[in-house]
């Protein structure tokens, strides 16, 4: 399993910076590289979140995305889907998060990231900070909960040692 889970910020914030697929491809390649060796990987609900409604509006990010279905962006397990169950019960009953926004967060990516962490090993690749008194679910807050470290992109590139 993968030692780096990637959340969908961290797709899209390289690729719409610093990182686009015209500037530094190599960047992108390297990332299709570390998900075919099985250093990283996200959840298929992160494809979801990266890939728009319309193919006719595909940007460089989706049509890079989408042939790394079950190669980068993998599938749930009954571990992945246990620890899912006790991400949601456990925000379900925190008194600081409010219903609209665990309803909001229960429905993307995010849970599943830390699930796939809890569930398997290794950090969660984010750019979202702790905010320990939100009254959102943030990933670094639930993940702390069980345990799951959350990092940068550019930290996880220091760790596998990337250069241009």
């Amino acid at each position: 399993m993968p030692d780096f889970w990637m959340d969908a910020n961290s797709f899209i914030t390289p690729h719409r910076t610093a990182y686009r697929f015209d500037m530094v491809p190599q960047f992108w390649d390297f990332l299709k590289q570390q998900a075919e060796e099985g250093v990283i990987g996200s959840p298929e609900f992160v494809l979801s979140e990266l890939c728009g409604s319309d193919p006719k509006k595909e940007d460089a990010l989706e049509k890079w995305a989408k042939p790394l279905k079950g190669i980068m962006f993998l599938d749930v397990d009954e571990f992945v889907q246990a620890s899912y169950k006790q991400i949601a019960d456990y925000v379900t009953v925190n008194a600081n998060y409010k219903p609209q926004w665990i309803a909001k967060f229960l429905d993307g990516a995010d849970p599943w990231v830390i699930a796939y962490a809890k569930a398997h090993g290794g950090k969660i690749v984010t750019f979202e900070t702790p905010a320990s008194l939100s009254q959102k679910p943030k990933i670094p807050d639930v993940a702390g909960h069980f345990n799951a470290k959350c990092i940068t992109i550019w930290d996880m590139l220091s760790e596998l040692k990337w250069k241009t």
